[in-house]
């Protein structure tokens, strides 16, 4: 049985708006178009693949794994998620706005986009393992 939930729809928004820049813009360079149409192609697989029981079957697995971890990875693999997120968004936003929102600095911040999502997701199931708990 196939569910959809938010991050379903994100993936696939986040996919859409790659393509709509890639196939909208004529000036762009065969390499950016090919970066933006990369990064929307594994978005809109993430959001087939999250719609499917194994994907969030194996989040749970993670969050599982992680109580047998010794201390100190423990530690770091909680932190690991925001750590992708606050570093991703360091490095892209400087850049997209010391180039003017340009069509080149787009692509080299749709690199992250597919990664801030995972970590979101992760962040948020085990969000919702602690309230169950």
């Amino acid at each position: 049985m196939r569910h959809f939930n938010l991050f379903t729809f994100l993936y696939l928004a986040a996919g859409v708006c790659l393509t709509a820049i890639a196939l909208g813009h004529p000036d762009i360079t065969p390499n950016l178009k090919t970066t933006l149409l990369v990064n929307a192609g594994l978005l809109y697989l993430a959001s087939v693949l999250s719609t499917f029981p194994f994907w969030h079957q194996s989040r749970l697995r993670s969050e599982a794994r992680l109580r047998d971890q010794p201390t100190w990875q423990r530690n770091f693999l909680m932190i690991a998620p925001w750590l992708i997120i606050a570093l991703t968004l360091v490095t892209a936003i400087p850049d997209l706005l010391n180039h003017n929102w340009a069509t080149s600095a787009l692509a080299r911040g749709s690199v992250g986009l597919p990664l801030i999502l995972v970590s979101a997701e992760q962040l948020f199931i085990r969000s919702q393992i602690r309230q169950e708990s």
